[in-house]
C-alpha cells in the first residue's frame, strides 16, 4: 500500500492522524494467506504496533504482562531453538530473534552461570523516498533485555518499541525489494529452512525415480516370460499342425 504515487503527495496521505500503517507478524486477527506463505508455515496476524507516517516514536509501551512459570518455559524454549519472528510494513518484510542466550556450551546446552534473555522493545526504522516507504528494520535494544533465566519466578516485563523516519532518496520506490535478492540479508535459520524443504524434495524425487526403475524391471521380466511361453505355444502349435 504506497503512500503517495509519482505525480504528487495526497494531503490526506501526509497526515500523521489520519495515515495508519500497520505491521503484521508471525504468530490477533489471521490474514489470507499466499501459496508460498503456506508453504513456508507462515501464519500472518495483525500486531498491534502502529506507526504513524512521519511521526518519529522516542519510546511507546506497548503492554506490561508479568510472565509465569509455562510462559517464560515457551520464550525459553524458542530463544535456545534460534525462533525468529518476521514483521512486514507495506509489503516490505523484516526479521529479528525474540531473544538472546550466553555462556552456554555448544555440545551440554545450558550450563550453571548460563543466562536467558528476552527482547521486549522493538526499534523500527523506516526509510522512505517521494512519500513512499522503501525501506524497513527492525532491531533490538540489548540494553533493554530482560533475564528470564529462572523460569519459576515470575517476571514483569514491560513490552515496547520505537520508530524512526529517514529519507532514502537513493532507492527508488520501484527498486525497493532489490535488496532481497541478497540471500544474505535473511536469517540462516530461515536459509535453513528452505535447505530443508530442497533437501526434502530432492529425496522424494530420487525415490520415485528408484521405485521406477525396479517397477520397469519387473514387468520387462514379466514381460519376456510371458512372450516367451507365447512363442513355446505357437510352437506346439506348429508341430501339431506337421504331424496331422
Amino acid at each position: 500500500m504506497p503512500l503517495g504515487n509519482d505525480g504528487g503527495v495526497d494531503d490526506s496521505i501526509m497526515s500523521a492522524t489520519q495515515r495508519r500503517i500497520k505491521a503484521d507478524r508471525v504468530g490477533a486477527e489471521k490474514h489470507k494467506m499466499r501459496l508460498g506463505e503456506s508453504i513456508v508455515g507462515d501464519r500472518r496476524e495483525t500486531s498491534p504496533y502502529e506507526l504513524s507516517f512521519q511521526d518519529d516514536v522516542e519510546w511507546r509501551l506497548l503492554c506490561k504482562t508479568t510472565l509465569g512459570t509455562k510462559e517464560l518455559m515457551k520464550f525459553k524454549e524458542a530463544i535456545h531453538n534460534n525462533y525468529f519472528f518476521e514483521m512486514f510494513i507495506e509489503d516490505l518484510p523484516m526479521w529479528g530473534y525474540i531473544g538472546d542466550f550466553e555462556d552456554e556450551d555448544a555440545i551440554l546446552g545450558e550450563m550453571e552461570g548460563s543466562h536467558t534473555f528476552l527482547f521486549p522493545h522493538l526499534h523500527f526504522k523506516v526509510g522512505t523516498n517521494n512519500a513512499q516507504v522503501v525501506s524497513v528494520t527492525v532491531t533490538t535494544e540489548r540494553d533493554r533485555r530482560v533475564d528470564i533465566t529462572n523460569v519459576h519466578k515470575p517476571t514483569t516485563v514491560q513490552f515496547s518499541y520505537s520508530v524512526e523516519w529517514f529519507e532514502d532518496h537513493e532507492l527508488p520506490w520501484k527498486m525497493r525489494m532489490t535488496r532481497y535478492a541478497d540471500s544474505r540479508f535473511l536469517p540462516g535459520s530461515f536459509e535453513i529452512h528452505w535447505l530443508s524443504i530442497i533437501n526434502s524434495f530432492v529425496l522424494v524425487l530420487l525415490l520415485t525415480a528408484f521405485l521406477t526403475i525396479i517397477l520397469m524391471r519387473v514387468l520387462k521380466n514379466d514381460f519376456s516370460r510371458y512372450m516367451e511361453l507365447d512363442d513355446e505355444a505357437l510352437e506346439e502349435e506348429e508341430v501339431s499342425n506337421v504331424v496331422f
